[in-house]
């Protein structure tokens, strides 16, 4: 039996075991379902793929890189960062690829997890760790006659690199994350580009430049040199966050939005159609300075007319005209707690996690959740950001894991679960900080469920979240008697 199974090879994953491996706990191992590591970013390789969060701030806290090229980096050189820290668990024979979970259900007698794949297999571990992400399941808009259109289409999730979109019609549906990175670079290929737009997003000017060689010659001689940039980020990160945590004081973004849009777009009419109806922060705060100008290309459309069905050579709008088209792309997000849609979790008693969050999902700290012990999820609900790196949330979630840990093995005990109460209390502080936030704006996003609950943010600083996980309060955990032989 493992001490610990760790369930996805992503950043998360990636730092869940480089701590185990740091605190001498080597009876572990990652289960992979693909056929390298890399996780969000070995899935979405779309052109011009990048991190909105600058490059020495977007690493695991005791994995630094002192060669990152640029300020924000592109998504290959993301994943080969992700491929070395990978390469150091491989040499130990600690990862197993192809291998995609289906069933874990809890042995109240052994104390333990028993997980079971896709091929029937099943391991048996004492905790386990879900690593899952949440941007790579991709989400599809419901409109009448998907499955009619003719030409080559694809998700940006799931990007075609086999399709030449030179000279073709390509229609791009949806204007979020990815698709304000892919349009700028597929824009000069097409005969014409045409991007329908349900809501405009905000949009930030995105700061890139190249670090020159002798600047990353410098960090890579001088560590505490690039600590202090991560550090610098970090805490601007943090000052800036307070204009989306705080909506009262989110009035420099808009400006700063506004502004931007206003530099890029001379066009009175297309900055009307692309001016938010809704709050800054509302939805994501999107980053780009090439998105904007694309859409001022000759050979570029904006339509933001609802969209009434798809057909075999284009879409029908609901004023009947006809936008043709040889290629159609989905830029239309994600599911993120779809993860868990095709994993069956029993807990204590048979309890089933699908029918514990099917009103809201919710976990302790968002890491681990009452009826299933020695779970622990990594991102899990109420813990992805808008504001800062998720990487700090997920060093904040190790240690808190790895501090569980040495608290049981100092009560000489097999297992623990969080208290109904402590999970409970959790939401509430959670639910409490919510209303005040640019967040709570009133408009639809990712972030809550069809009830308006907030199901993914963390609305308070990184610096809270990690004081509120500094430690383990023993009172918030119910430790099994029974003990260790």
């Amino acid at each position: 039996m493992l001490e610990f199974a760790i369930v996805g090879a992503g950043f998360s994953g990636i730092a869940m075991a480089r701590a185990l491996t740091r605190a001498g706990v080597h009876d572990f191992k990652v289960y992979e379902k693909a056929a390298v590591v890399g996780g969000t970013w070995r899935e979405n390789h779309y052109p011009g793929a990048a991190c909105d969060v600058p490059s020495h701030l977007y690493s695991l806290a005791d994995a630094p890189n002192a060669r990152w090229t640029r300020l924000f980096p592109r998504q290959p050189e993301i994943q080969a960062h992700l491929l070395s820290l990978g390469d150091e668990l491989i040499a130990t024979g600690k990862i197993e690829f192809a291998w995609r979970l289906r069933s874990a259900h809890w042995d109240a007698e052994q104390r333990c997890w028993c997980l079971t794949n896709a091929a029937g297999q099943q391991i048996r571990a004492r905790t386990m760790v879900l690593a899952l992400g949440g941007l790579h399941v991709p989400a599809f808009p419901d409109i009448p006659g998907k499955e009619q259109f003719a030409g080559s289409v694809f998700h940006s999730a799931q990007w075609r690199h086999d399709v030449d979109l030179s000279g073709r019609r390509v229609a791009v549906i949806g204007t979020g994350a990815s698709a304000i990175q892919f349009v700028p670079i597929i824009a000069p290929l097409a005969a014409h580009l045409s991007v329908f737009q349900r809501s405009a997003p905000w949009l930030m000017p995105r700061p890139d430049f190249l670090f020159p060689a002798w600047v990353r010659s410098a960090f890579a001689r001088l560590p505490f040199a690039a600590q202090m940039l991560r550090g610098s980020i970090f805490l601007l990160l943090e000052l800036l966050s307070t204009g989306l945590t705080h909506r009262r004081f989110g009035g420099w973004a808009r400006w700063l939005a506004q502004t931007h849009l206003h530099k890029q777009v001379a066009d009175a009419d297309l900055r009307a159609r692309l001016m938010p109806d809704y709050p800054i922060g509302c939805k994501r705060v999107l980053i780009s300075s090439d998105y904007y100008p694309a859409l001022t290309r000759a050979n570029v459309q904006l339509i933001d007319e609802p969209i009434s069905a798809i057909e075999s050579n284009g879409l029908r709008m609901q004023s009947g005209q006809l936008i043709e088209a040889d290629v159609l792309i989905y830029g239309s997000g994600f599911k993120p707690m779809d993860v868990l849609a095709d994993i069956e979790i029993i807990g204590s008693h048979g309890r089933n996690l699908a029918n514990d969050w099917q009103t809201r999902p919710q976990a302790y700290l968002g890491i681990s959740v009452h009826g299933y012990p020695n779970l622990h999820f990594l991102l899990g609900p109420n813990t992805a950001l808008g504001h800062n790196s998720v990487l700090y949330m997920i060093d904040s979630q190790v240690r808190h894991i790895m501090a569980l840990q040495r608290a049981k093995r100092d009560r000489n005990t097999l297992s623990a679960e969080p208290t109904a109460a402590a999970q409970t209390a959790f939401l509430q502080d959670v639910d409490a900080g919510f209303p005040n936030s640019a967040w709570a704006g009133g408009c639809r996003s990712w972030y809550l469920d069809t009830q308006g609950h907030n199901i993914a943010l963390w609305t308070k600083s990184c610096l809270a979240y990690r004081w509120l996980t500094r430690r383990v309060n023993a009172a918030d955990y119910h430790f099994d008697p029974q003990q260790l032989r």
